[in-house]
């Protein structure tokens, strides 16, 4: 509860990956870093560090707690029978993407031009330890604006079920004539299965722009 009220928090698309989001140089810290969620004011360039690590890869099914709890009968009912059922190996991430944000200073500014979706961008080396970068703003204190930062993270696609929900139909020229639901006809013997990204979320780290603060 602690850490909810501090937005020392993160999402993910269901999987459990493992962030952690934090500017390394807040000003007066003695060392101490400044975790997601964290708010300061400062005129140096921050200095930030990602770094995540994978969720674990899943076993296919449900382990035996779960069938003895519900039954495979309900299990396949609600959840196709498939559960969190991790293995001891991890998956590896793939890249971490970093969004900046600038606040408007005044009424109708442009908000177009203030989100950098990414700002950066870095391609991970296959590694189940996970991955760790480290970058700067350097134009932090050249633009003298305030500005917040947050992180995404991802994993491998994988098929998921109920991934692909809307189905098109197509003609000719391969154009969607005709959107159905998924499950159809079919009902429960369709899995909807469909390709995603797994990925993670940051809190923001709100940096305000002050001169003379260090």
């Amino acid at each position: 509860w602690a850490a909810l009220q501090r937005k020392e928090v993160y999402g993910t698309t269901g999987q459990r990956t493992l962030l952690w989001f934090e500017l390394l140089n807040p000003p007066g810290s003695r060392g101490k870093t400044l975790p997601m969620g964290g708010e300061v004011e400062m005129s140096d360039p921050p200095t930030f560090q990602v770094r995540a690590v994978g969720s674990f890869e899943q076993k296919p099914g449900c382990p035996d707690a779960s069938v003895e709890a519900l039954g495979a009968a309900d299990l396949e009912r609600i959840c196709k029978g498939e559960c969190y059922n991790p293995s001891d190996r991890r998956r590896p991430i793939t890249r971490i993407e970093v969004v900046k944000i600038r606040p408007q200073r005044e009424e109708g500014e442009v908000v177009g031009p203030l989100i950098e979706d990414p700002w950066r961008s870095f391609v991970c080396e296959p590694d189940l330890a996970g991955c760790t970068e480290r970058f700067a703003d350097p134009k932090f204190a050249e633009e003298g604006r305030d500005a917040v930062y947050y992180a995404r993270v991802f994993e491998p696609p994988i098929q998921a079920v109920n991934g692909d929900n809307l189905r098109c139909e197509r003609d000719a020229e391969g154009n969607c004539t005709k959107v159905t639901l998924c499950p159809g006809d079919e009902g429960n013997a369709d899995d909807c299965l469909g390709e995603k990204e797994p990925r993670a979320w940051s809190s923001p780290i709100f940096v305000d722009f002050g001169r003379g603060k260090r």
